[in-house]
């Protein structure tokens, strides 16, 4: 069976694309939106941004692609989406506004009212997720995670280093290990849970020469919870790690990105394969995934022209 993805963009549309055994074909695409920069995807409904300075957010019925509903935010350049895992809640983060909102979802999974905003002084928000009963927000602008419940009142927070800007982080199933990725810094952070605090047991460089300059970009996580992946933006590669039993990294592999500007990572249904949005390069680009040791070779031939193309998410619904 394949796997239907959608591809957000810089340009003005969502692009539609099957993906079976290695092989990705564009088969349609959803028309103009502008700067659709970031997708999710829950259940049947394919939730969006339109990263402009007035910001937007929609909502779309799958398989159809029908618009349910949009929202003018009003804020600026709305850069990441996430619901709930009960569909109940929608998180945008509003990078130049520096702004958190939480909306409401209808019981058809279109946007209702708004509920909740947070916003920061000099931030930059660049990340916000539901993780069980809490929400996590990252501030790029002030180097701070802050961790919510789910009324949006803060319960702890997490300093980083200052000018680190840390972009996105994953968490590992049992919810003990933070893994953050430093965009300024371009490092990894750390964080074991002890009690209620997060402290951070470890830092590491995305790159081997932690000299070069580089903008590391996406991180992701493999479904058994042993190795990561990480973009640098730069020097235009993927990094690998191995997640030890202690939840510390050991760095394994850098593979190029074959493109310029590796923005996003998606790992396919069974981990077997990857694929890298270079934006700058207007491609997407595949490798095969070594389950043994979790190292990446590119397959040939597997470069896939896309405009712009900035995330890849996955359909819950096979073709």
């Amino acid at each position: 069976m394949s796997e239907r993805i959608y591809i957000g963009s810089y340009a003005k549309c969502i692009q539609i694309g099957e993906f079976e055994e290695g092989n990705l074909k564009i088969i349609g695409q959803i028309e103009n939106i502008i700067h659709p920069s970031y997708l999710n995807i829950n259940r049947d409904i394919l939730y969006a941004v339109s990263e402009t300075n007035s910001g937007n957010i929609l909502s779309f019925k799958l398989p159809n692609h029908i618009l349910m509903n949009q929202k003018d935010i009003r804020q600026s350049l709305p850069c990441y989406i996430s619901t709930d895992e009960h569909r109940k809640h929608l998180l945008v983060a509003n990078y130049k506004s520096g702004s958190i909102i939480m909306y409401a979802l209808k019981q058809d999974g279109s946007i209702g009212k708004r509920e909740y905003k947070r916003n920061y002084r000099n931030a930059n928000m660049h990340f916000a997720q539901f993780i069980e009963e809490d929400i996590l927000a990252i501030d790029l602008g002030n180097d701070t995670i802050y961790i919510y419940n789910t009324e949006m009142q803060i319960k702890t927070k997490i300093n980083l280093d200052e000018k680190s800007g840390p972009r996105h982080l994953v968490v590992s199933k049992d919810k003990q290990m933070i893994y953050v990725v430093t965009e300024l810094s371009n490092q990894i952070y750390v964080y074991k849970k002890q009690g209620e605090k997060f402290v951070c047991i470890q830092k590491v460089h995305t790159l081997m020469d932690s000299n070069t300059k580089s903008y590391a970009g996406a991180i992701k996580m493999s479904k058994d919870n042993q190795y990561l992946y990480v973009t640098n933006r730069g020097h235009n590669s993927v990094s690998v790690f191995y997640i030890k039993h202690d939840g510390m990294l050991v760095f394994i592999q850098n593979i190029s990105s074959y493109g310029d500007f590796p923005r996003d990572i998606y790992l396919n249904k069974n981990d077997a394969y990857v694929m890298v949005a270079n934006q700058n390069e207007n491609n997407i680009v595949i490798y095969e995934r070594n389950f043994e040791n979790g190292t990446l070779r590119k397959l040939p031939n597997s470069t896939v022209k896309v405009d712009k193309p900035s995330c890849i998410v996955r359909s819950n619904y096979e073709v």
